[in-house]
């Protein structure tokens, strides 16, 4: 997602909404038997000399299995942001701000760090999922199977 910073400049603004969809790799996943549906990405970029701060929300589904029973699970996330980012000739040292090179502004990396950050451990189809019997197999959430428990 790059967005022309020099474009915005020209409409005589210091400031601009965007909306993007965003395909983020698949290396973001740790889960097993996961993959990404809808990645959006609402922000505002302000623009300043040599510095510029892009707020807003990054959202996205998982399509997963519960990490108890197996069942199929979606899961919805949402992630609020308020970054820095420095122009690459900025002598500014910020270890926390991302950089971009002339009047291009790419936001792939801080939205790859956001997704990896608040992907969650562990997704699960109700929070009282009684899982897999160890034995036979069976989902508990469905009913006793009758095992002999020790």
């Amino acid at each position: 997602m790059n967005i022309d910073l020099n474009s915005i400049r020209q409409k005589g603004l210091v400031e601009k909404s965007f909306e993007f969809s965003y395909e983020p790799g698949e290396s973001l996943i740790s889960l097993p038997q996961t993959v990404f549906g809808e990645v959006k990405v609402n922000c505002l970029v302000e623009l300043y000399k040599d510095e510029v701060f892009v707020s807003g929300t990054v959202s996205y589904v998982l399509s997963s299995v519960c990490s108890r029973c197996l069942a199929p699970v979606v899961v919805t996330r949402s992630v609020e942001f308020d970054e820095r980012f420095l122009s690459s000739s900025s002598p500014i040292e910020d270890e926390d701000a991302f950089r971009y090179n002339g009047n291009k502004l790419c936001l792939d990396d801080m939205v790859d760090q956001l997704i990896l950050t608040d992907m969650p451990y562990s997704v699960y189809c109700k929070d009282d999922c009684k899982g897999i019997c160890p034995e036979c197999g069976k989902n508990l959430n469905d009913g006793d199977c009758g095992c002999n428990k020790i």
